[in-house]
C-alpha cells in the first residue's frame, strides 16, 4: 500500500520555518567603517561639495581627481571636498585642477580653505580647528618609514592620503609650545607602572614608551594636539599637521607591519578596500634626521645605516619610503 505526506506534517514544518525567519530575520548586512564625519562646516570656503554621485561624475575634474587618489568614486554622499585636509599633488595636477585655486604661502596668515603646500609631498587644504579622533575611527594618514621605530609607528594625521589605520582605542596629549616639554606628559604617563626595561638610550627609549609600554596599558593609539600657541595650527611650525602614534604598527615596515599580506591598513574612499602595500627596501641613508638632535651625540639604534657603520655620516628623510596604497 503506498504512503502518502500527511499534510498535517507539512503545515508543521512550514509554521517552524516562518518562526525560524522570525526569530532570526535576514542576514545582518557587514557593519560600514566608523569614519570622521563628513560636511560638518556650513561654508565650503569656495571648495565643491556633491549631493549625489551623478553630480560629482559630471564634475570631469574632480571625478578624475577621486578616481586617481581613490580608485574610484564615493558610494556614500555629501561629499565636502573642504573635509580633506590633504590633497595628493600626481593626482591634483592629473586630474587637471592645477592653477584652479591659488597656493597661499605657509604663514601666519593663513585662513580657513586656503591651499597650501605641505611637508608630506602634497597641497593642504587649512583648517584652523582641531577636534580628537573617537575610540574605534578609521583616519587617514601619512607615514616615512624610518628604521628607528622598532615599535610603534609614528603617523601625521592627513585627512585626504588615501591610506587609513583605524585608531582603536586611543589617548589623547597635548603639546606645550616649550619644545623641552614636548611629549614629556605622555612620557611621565606611559612609563608609569609599565614593567618593561626602558631604554636610557634615544630612539630605543621611544620604541619602548609608545610602542610596548602603550601597548601594555591596552591602547592602540596615541595622539597629540596641535602645539599650543601655534599659528597657523599645526605642529613643530608645520601648518595643519598633528601627531599620532600607531601603537600595535611598526614603523619600520612599510605595511606597519612585515607581511604586506597582513597589513590592517586600508585603501579606498571610506577604508572601503584593503591596502595593497608592498614592502620596499630601505635605503642605507633612510632616517629620521640627519644626525641626532643636541645634547644627543650618540644615538641607539643607529639612525640609518649609513650611521651604524661610520658615525660622522649623515641620514636623509628623503631617502625613505613612504606608507601607499595600490590603486
Amino acid at each position: 500500500m503506498a504512503m502518502t505526506q500527511c499534510p498535517c506534517f507539512s503545515a508543521a514544518l512550514l509554521t517552524l520555518s516562518l518562526a525560524h525567519a522570525a526569530a532570526f530575520g535576514p542576514p545582518t548586512p557587514p557593519t560600514p567603517p566608523r569614519l570622521e564625519q563628513t560636511c560638518t562646516s556650513d561654508d565650503d570656503h569656495g571648495w565643491p561639495r556633491f549631493h549625489t554621485r551623478d553630480e560629482l561624475a559630471d564634475n570631469t575634474t574632480w571625478a578624475a581627481y577621486f578616481d586617481l587618489q581613490y580608485g574610484g568614486l564615493p558610494d556614500a554622499y555629501p561629499v565636502c571636498t573642504f573635509d580633506l585636509a590633504f590633497l595628493g599633488v600626481a593626482a591634483y595636477n592629473g586630474a587637471g585642477l592645477a592653477g584652479t585655486r591659488p597656493i597661499v604661502p605657509t604663514s601666519a596668515a593663513l585662513q580657513a580653505g586656503d591651499l597650501f603646500q605641505t611637508l608630506v609631498a602634497g597641497y593642504g587644504i587649512y583648517h584652523p580647528s582641531w577636534k580628537p579622533v573617537p575610540n574605534n575611527t578609521w583616519v587617514e594618514v601619512a607615514h616615512s618609514v624610518y628604521p628607528t621605530e622598532l615599535e610603534g609607528a609614528w603617523v601625521w594625521v592627513t585627512r585626504g592620503s588615501g591610506v587609513w589605520a583605524n585608531v582603536g582605542r586611543t589617548k589623547v596629549f597635548p603639546t606645550p609650545a616649550d619644545p623641552t616639554q614636548i611629549h614629556a606628559e605622555a612620557i611621565a604617563w606611559l612609563r608609569d607602572g609599565c614593567s618593561v626595561a626602558i631604554s636610557f638610550n634615544w630612539p630605543q627609549l621611544e620604541s619602548d614608551l609608545f610602542g610596548k609600554c602603550a601597548r601594555e596599558k591596552g591602547y592602540d593609539s596615541i595622539q597629540f594636539e596641535p602645539q599650543a600657541g601655534e599659528t597657523p595650527l599645526g605642529t613643530f611650525g608645520l601648518a595643519g599637521m598633528t601627531e599620532m602614534v600607531l601603537v600595535g604598527l611598526d614603523g619600520r615596515f612599510s605595511c606597519g607591519v612585515p607581511d604586506p599580506a597582513a597589513t590592517p591598513l586600508r585603501a579606498g574612499w571610506g577604508a572601503t578596500r584593503p591596502c595593497a602595500c608592498v614592502a620596499k627596501p630601505m635605503a642605507d641613508s633612510c632616517g629620521l634626521m640627519a644626525k641626532p638632535p643636541p645634547p644627543i651625540v650618540d644615538e641607539e639604534p643607529p639612525l640609518c645605516k649609513l650611521r651604524a657603520e661610520n658615525r660622522s655620516k649623515s641620514c636623509s628623510g628623503y631617502t625613505c619610503a613612504h606608507w601607499t596604497c595600490g590603486r
